[in-house]
């Protein structure tokens, strides 16, 4: 069962969000490295002026593997949640109500909650997201609450929201942090991951080209115009229907080894669950 709560300004209307498994990359998917087509399209840098070499540009709060809560079934890894962002945190779009990803790893959490704020850091957008949850017996008998699922990348799509309020605007950078819950209505056990996009103005020949062209050339002509945030959703549309396809595993090897997050290369791609409606 989910749970959903707004913010004050916005209703939701409908709310995807991706969650389970379809296919584990195989090991070795690094060799295949530019050894595709599609793969090669990849750029290396997302942004048109590349962050900094001492890591400045890293977003602060990108990887949550320094912060790691309880709920983190092994910590042994290293590995929290990671925002799916560039090096900078921030990524372009072109869409009004852009798809968020995130890699969140095995946990006993008791879900997620995902915030959206404006330039002026105030809180445009904010829900929660409770895992499913049963119960059984340990050895010993004793009744316990288990987490269903696993590691793997999540998505989010931000709604479409009532007529009576705007879109998020063009140039303008929005924050989202997300949040693994690991004890409810304690804090300090919270684990924290940001990113950031930026919607930017559709250049109509791009838009013209897309209509026409095939999934897998849209991830081409995303990746040229650096849309990180269509580049990467088209993708993972494209892992889930063909989880086996060589092709989509190099580009996909590709794609994040270009943002320096290749140590999630070989996590399950997540498959889309039941829309809710609050």
């Amino acid at each position: 069962m989910a749970w959903f709560t707004r913010s004050s300004r916005f209703t939701v209307v409908a709310l995807a969000l991706t969650l389970g498994l379809v296919a584990n990359i195989p090991t070795g998917v690094q060799a295949q490295l530019g050894g595709s087509p599609l793969s090669r399209e990849i750029p290396t840098e997302w942004e048109f002026t590349p962050p900094s070499s001492s890591g400045q540009g890293i977003a602060r709060n990108r990887d949550g593997g320094g912060t790691r809560g309880p709920c983190i079934t092994d910590p042994t890894l290293g590995r929290g949640p990671i925002a799916l962002v560039p090096k900078s945190g921030v990524g372009q779009t072109i869409a009004e109500y852009p798809t968020l990803s995130w890699y969140l790893p095995e946990n006993t959490g008791w879900g997620v909650e995902l915030k959206v704020r404006d330039a002026n850091n105030q809180e445009i957008y904010s829900t929660k997201y409770a895992f499913d949850h049963y119960t059984g017996k340990d050895s010993e008998g004793n009744e316990q609450q288990y987490v269903v699922g696993a590691p793997g990348i999540m998505s989010l799509t931000l709604p479409n929201l009532e007529s009576s309020v705007l879109p998020p605007e063009i140039g303008q950078q929005y924050k989202w942090q997300l949040t693994l819950i690991c004890i409810p209505d304690d804090p300090s056990s919270y684990v924290y991951v940001d990113g950031a996009f930026e919607r930017v103005q559709p250049d109509p020949n791009l838009a013209r080209r897309i209509q026409q062209a095939t999934p897998e050339q849209r991830v081409a002509m995303y990746a040229k115009e650096r849309l990180w945030y269509e580049t990467l959703n088209t993708l993972v549309e494209l892992r889930r229907q063909s989880p086996n396809d060589p092709t989509l595993k190099a580009a996909w090897s590709r794609l994040l080894s270009s943002v320096g997050l290749e140590q999630i290369v070989e996590e399950p791609v997540a498959q889309k669950a039941r829309t809710n409606q609050n």
